[in-house]
């Protein structure tokens, strides 16, 4: 499926969307059945089978709450799927439902389906006795299970009642041990009513004895793709929503749409616990973060779709609701439009620099020239953006919203200039700062006894490259060993390359010496790829086949490879009105690059054009270069 066609999808469905609840709320149902076309008769069933007796008022809620959303919610067919499913039946039969649902979900996500798809709405082809069976089920599931007391009816509804995750047909519930029922019946037998749905996951985990973990990895998808499949996170994350909303946790999937300080976004389940703060237990770890989105089944608002303005692919669904809030402080923004460049655009988006590009993360309708910006994440440089067309018009300085939440913006000041020295391309975290010292204190040993019986010490590592760079290691005087080896006790070694030289710095070569049969990562200090690292308990060694004569080494730990590489070629920008404007390019001869008569107060961007894809904004204070 080509990715120009699922958008055109979205924008007829979000289009139809906005018209259908434009509408009153008393004509709400009304208007819904007259869409739903020759399957209006199915979804009266559904009302008028819970409206005839007064003890099924909640099961008319739920149906209502369904039918009410349904509108946008739909799944995708082509004679591709038609095989997959068949390819399942056949390949996994004791697949359950709840995988099923995800794996269906596996070729619309990835794309690569030249076929066209069909879309098949819900709202024109659910059946009643498919959404009858559905919703008793459900409300059973309320009625009975005394850890749902704990919850709102309308919670319920959000996050344990829907029929489906994602795109997929439709698919009616397992039983055993998906079932409500099997984890109720044992919570009886030991008379125990569990108080936290984490003890509800736990219990349901046990039971499934980990059945699901074989399709995990190294999936068979024949009707798809050649190659087998491994799920990733978001795949996870719909497996455990399924999963676990079967047995009545209410349960949500989380998503950062770009993160603000590195490239990329990132998906995770959260329980809905009624015990926590902003009823949000999550597995997620999140320090700096513009937006946080929800997604659920209701509906939200989002732009209107009228054809005439360009509405980006994040906001042309009404199905995200944003929980910024439950994550991280936050302030309202408010952007003037006027005194940076006038837009004639409705609506603005404030973006994020992600994978190396502005992305946009929030939308606020322009009204008299200003746009306000609802629950942004501090600490987070954002641009704000409109669209003429299908092409981002700038319309703002990039600014920086602080912990204290006071706005700052980036206006280049072209009568003051600066010098910016680098030694890296994109900064250092927790981890790699971990990588860089842990192999201080490392001993390198020489000896002409591969048992290393009789050794020397020949060097012992004090410092180490806080660029992740090469540290080149000068012996004293050279020396004259066959066997060579690095170790620290009780230190896991991560070593990106490690290299010798003799007394005319001419390279010496080797045969890697593993510790163990099974460390298949010892010859990956010797690969000459600056990437692959090793990861040995021991040591690691190097056999020459005879006795040499070292001079220096040079030696790099695990590393990101974003240190200043001398021939590699580097581009400074900084942004201007009109976007980012080049200042200068040029190669790197050594470990640091400067540029001079650089702009003062500006945001700027350092490029390699040589390699990698790992590059940030950033601005320079106080003489130091401040990341974003």
């Amino acid at each position: 499926m080509k990715m120009k066609n699922f958008q055109l999808i979205i924008f007829f469905l979000s289009c139809l969307s906005s018209v259908l609840f434009s509408c009153q709320s008393n004509d709400h149902i009304e208007s819904i059945l007259q869409y739903s076309g020759e399957n209006r008769n199915e979804l009266e069933k559904v009302i008028n089978h819970y409206s005839q007796n007064e003890e099924d008022s909640l099961q008319l809620k739920a149906a209502l709450f369904l039918i009410e959303n349904m509108p946008g919610h739909y799944y995708l067919t082509n004679s591709m799927m038609e095989r997959l499913n068949e390819n399942m039946d056949s390949l996994y039969p004791k697949m359950s439902n709840i995988v099923k649902r995800v794996v269906y979900n596996i070729p619309i996500r990835k794309g690569n389906v030249e076929e066209k798809w069909k879309l098949v709405e819900d709202i024109k082809t659910i059946q009643s006795d498919f959404l009858i069976k559905h919703i008793d089920n459900a409300i059973a599931m309320w009625n009975s299970c005394p850890w749902l007391r704990l919850f709102t009816f309308e919670e319920f509804c959000e996050y344990v009642l829907p029929y489906r995750i994602e795109k997929e047909p439709f698919l009616e519930n397992d039983s055993t041990l998906y079932s409500w029922k099997t984890v109720k019946e044992i919570f009886e037998a030991y008379n125990y009513v569990p108080k936290t749905m984490l003890e509800l996951k736990a219990v349901q985990r046990d039971l499934l004895g980990h059945t699901d973990d074989v399709f995990f990895l190294r999936l068979q998808m024949p009707a798809w793709s050649d190659k087998t499949y491994n799920f990733d996170c978001l795949d996870r994350c719909y497996y455990e929503m399924g999963r676990l909303r079967s047995i009545g946790i209410p349960t949500a999937i989380d998503f950062v749409p770009g993160w603000p300080y590195r490239n990329g976004q990132h998906y995770w389940r959260v329980l809905v616990e009624p015990y926590y703060w902003n009823s949000n237990h999550s597995d997620a770890l999140i320090s700096e973060t513009g937006k946080v989105y929800r997604m659920t089944y209701s509906r939200h608002e989002v732009p209107e779709q009228d054809g005439k303005e360009f509405i980006p692919f994040l906001f042309r669904t009404p199905f995200y609701k944003d929980v910024t809030r439950d994550y991280v402080k936050v302030s309202n923004v408010k952007v003037n439009m006027e005194k940076f460049k006038k837009t004639t655009s409705r609506y603005a988006y404030l973006s994020i620099f992600n994978d190396l590009e502005w992305k946009p993360i929030a939308w606020a309708e322009v009204r008299g020239g200003e746009a306000k910006f609802q629950n942004m994440g501090r600490n987070v440089v954002y641009l704000p953006v409109g669209y003429e067309d299908e092409e981002m018009k700038y319309l703002g300085y990039p600014f920086l919203l602080d912990m204290q939440g006071s706005v700052k913006e980036f206006i280049p000041n072209e009568e003051k200039r600066i010098t910016l020295r680098f030694t890296r391309k994109f900064p250092v975290n927790d981890s790699k700062i971990i990588w860089s010292e842990e192999i201080k204190g490392s001993h390198i040993e020489a000896s002409n006894h591969p048992d290393f019986a009789k050794a020397d010490t020949i060097y012992t590592i004090v410092q180490t490259n806080t660029d992740l760079n090469y540290q080149t290691l000068v012996l004293e005087k050279p020396v004259t060993y066959r066997y060579w080896r690095l170790f620290k006790e009780n230190q896991i070694l991560r070593i990106g390359d490690w290299q010798f030289f003799d007394e005319d710095s001419k390279r010496i070569q080797g045969k890697v010496i593993p510790p163990k049969e099974d460390d298949i990562t010892a010859k990956n200090a010797f690969d000459d790829k600056i990437l692959s690292f090793t990861l040995s308990h021991t040591w690691i060694g190097i056999d020459f086949g005879k006795p040499v004569t070292v001079q220096t080494m040079k030696l790099v730990t695990r590393t990101d490879d974003n240190a200043i590489t001398p021939g590699h070629y580097y581009e400074l920008y900084y942004f201007t009105k009109d976007g980012w404007k080049l200042l200068e390019g040029k190669k790197a001869t050594e470990k640091q690059i400067v540029f001079e008569s650089v702009p003062a107060e500006a945001l700027y961007w350092l490029r390699d054009l040589t390699a990698g894809k790992e590059e940030r904004i950033f601005a320079f204070k106080d003489g130091k270069i401040e990341y974003w």
